[in-house]
């Protein structure tokens, strides 16, 4: 989940050999249920470690590993890392990359950095987006449009070498005011047995104003009704100005193509299960108050609900904070 092209860019910046940085966000929350029970308090959300460097023109590396434990889990160091792979520029349209890398998924509340997510679908907040797996990347020479093909361990895998696979291929377009995420997934949910994902991303620029519409149809061929498995999300952003941004942000996600009863191994889709009909809404504002660190240091505040029951209210003030330790 975050910028596979962007990382591949930030490890082959021909003005760094190494980057080195820390990204860390903490908000104080404010929760309601039916306007009765009541949540508040201050926590840490992300605490993490960036490293981007080049070993000579061809090789170059990235890094992301998280500070900290959630309830005891990950449990082992290599599993609080997001990403640690190696790549091998070709030539300067093409590379190849192999390591723990994002698994690629169209969309672009995908594509976020998590700690830039404020509130989600339930596809984001199930996904498990790191596997390790080796990917061969294709850029236009005009820098617009990037295809990356990718093979990875099943993010549905629950166990080593249990022969179950993830085939993405991704493309990151860009037309001036239209961008897109556009990725065709097929992954094994069990040995043999594939869903199939079609993620169209679409983001629309004019001005200071951005819309990012994302349509992800989840479906297995032993599935009867084709469209009964997706999710739309939709965020809009307007620049007020360089150092001010409002945002809205809303979603759906339904999977009604089996029962709700179904047994956990008969599921197809096993993060959207059988039975969900899922909708969230918010909105908020992002400050960046010094100019000078452009949007390194940002204070946010947002509210959101859902239709959960019983339903939730939330109000969360936050800041996040990019430290560069070293750049050379």
């Amino acid at each position: 989940m975050c910028l596979m092209a962007s990382a591949f860019a930030a490890s082959q910046d021909s003005d760094s050999t190494l980057a080195i940085r820390f990204d860390l966000r903490a908000d104080g929350v404010f929760n309601t249920y039916d306007f009765e029970n009541v949540e508040t308090g201050f926590t840490g959300k992300y605490f993490k470690l960036l490293i981007d460097g080049k070993i000579d023109d061809r090789f170059s590396y990235s890094l992301r590993q998280r500070l900290y434990k959630d309830n005891g889990t990950p449990t082992s160091f290599f599993g609080a890392t997001d990403w640690a792979y190696l790549t091998y520029r070709i030539n300067n349209n093409w590379n190849i990359s192999a390591g723990k890398q994002v698994v690629l998924i169209g969309g672009y509340e995908y594509d976020q950095a998590p700690i830039d997510v404020y509130f989600w679908s339930d596809f984001w907040n199930n996904v498990n987006p790191f596997q390790l797996g080796v990917s061969l990347g294709y850029t236009s020479p005009n820098g617009r449009h990037t295809l990356i093909g990718q093979v990875t361990n099943s993010p549905f895998a629950t166990t080593a070498l249990n022969n179950c696979f993830a085939y993405n291929l991704i493309w990151y377009g860009n037309f001036g005011k239209f961008k897109t995420i556009y990725s065709y997934n097929a992954i094994e949910y069990q040995d043999s047995d594939f869903i199939h994902y079609l993620a169209l991303g679409n983001q629309f620029q004019s001005g200071n104003f951005c819309w990012e519409l994302d349509y992800m149809l989840r479906a297995s061929a032993q599935q009867d009704n084709l469209f009964g498995d997706y999710s739309i999300i939709s965020r809009m952003t307007y620049d007020i100005t360089e150092q001010a941004r409002v945002f809205i942000k809303g979603g759906y996600d339904q999977n009604n193509v089996q029962n709700p009863n179904t047994p956990p191994a008969m599921v197809f889709d096993r993060y959207v299960v059988p039975g969900v009909e899922y909708a969230y809404f918010g909105g908020g504002i992002e400050l960046f108050p010094i100019k000078a660190m452009k949007k390194t240091l940002r204070v946010h505040a947002y509210v959101y609900t859902n239709n959960n029951d019983p339903q939730p209210v939330s109000l969360n003030v936050g800041i996040r904070w990019q430290m560069n330790v070293l750049k050379k």
